[in-house]
């Protein structure tokens, strides 16, 4: 089975002979697809380097800077495994991991799982987050979010057909990868294991979680508004987890300029509303903590 290894890259040369590296001691037939999201740094000349000495095929594509989600959509169009494994540019694969999920994926018969996660590790070897509470236990993104609680980056692979009928909504500004796997766990399955996968380098630069809350705002409130009205019904098993979604939605809607009201009457459901303008004091509180640090 040939596996795409797909990693979307904005300015991250200098990591990507290392990840390369990781990907030599995969042990499986690969493809390593990276889009390269407008860099300005010397990118494709990195790439070149390491496709004329490769043993795996490495194809590169370059798109002007329109961020992340869109760099994933043009990846999973022209992906020719039939399954893909996203990795980022600043992260390394474990020894043998997608040998190993492989090994998993032949043990698969229901055709409602479509894909496999393992667990992410920081630079120490540490677990991001907590383990799956059984394995394999197939799950979809709701039951193993709010059911199992399960927290931390995960890592794995996904059937390529699946990923290309889930695109990412191509709008502008920072769109969390949640938003399509919460599409996707609406109608399929994912098989869970405790295996590491991917050592992420929480060290690198431009990553996400460290941008201010200012900048991923549209996307902040395009996740949160999904939670509440999609995922509402999962609202007794992590009551706490939404009224975070709440305020996270008014916050946001003050950093757009965005009238709270009436962005809170087009979400679905009534009591989602209801908890969105009960969030607004802290909502707006956390937009004047915003705004105090951006003028530090």
């Amino acid at each position: 089975m040939l596996v795409t290894v797909l990693t979307p890259s904005f300015n991250r040369a200098e990591y990507l002979p290392e990840l390369y590296r990781s990907l030599l001691t995969q042990d499986v037939d690969l493809e390593w697809l990276i889009v390269d999201d407008g860099s300005q740094d010397d990118t494709e000349e990195v790439v070149r380097e390491l496709k004329a000495q490769s043993p795996f095929p490495i194809r590169y594509r370059r798109q002007p800077n329109l961020g992340k989600h869109w760099a994933l959509n043009h990846g999973v169009a022209v992906a020719e495994g039939e399954v893909i494994a996203q990795v980022d540019s600043d992260d390394l694969m474990c020894p043998g991991a997608l040998r190993r999920l492989l090994e998993h994926w032949r043990d698969v018969s229901d055709p409602r799982v479509i894909g496999l996660l393992g667990h992410c590790v920081d630079e120490s070897g540490r677990l991001i987050g907590t383990r799956f509470p059984s394995e394999p236990i197939d799950a979809n993104w709701q039951e193993m979010t709010y059911r199992y609680r399960v927290t931390g980056d995960k890592s794995g692979i996904f059937r390529t057909d699946i990923l290309q009928a889930h695109p990412f909504p191509e709008v502008s500004g920072y769109v969390a990868e949640s938003v399509v796997w919460r599409r996707i766990g609406r109608r399929y399955l994912t098989r869970h294991v405790n295996e590491e996968i991917v050592v992420c380098r929480a060290s690198a630069a431009n990553r996400i979680t460290g941008r201010p809350f200012a900048e991923v705002a549209s996307g902040a409130k395009l996740q949160h508004g999904i939670t509440l009205s999609d995922d509402i019904a999962w609202l007794r098993s992590r009551p706490a987890a939404f009224c975070k979604a709440a305020v996270h939605y008014s916050r946001a809607c003050f950093h757009l300029k965005e009238p709270v009201w009436s962005r809170a009457l087009e979400l679905d459901v009534a009591i989602s509303r209801a908890m969105v303008l009960g969030g607004v004091p802290l909502g707006w509180l956390l937009y004047q903590r915003d705004v105090r640090r951006s003028l530090r």
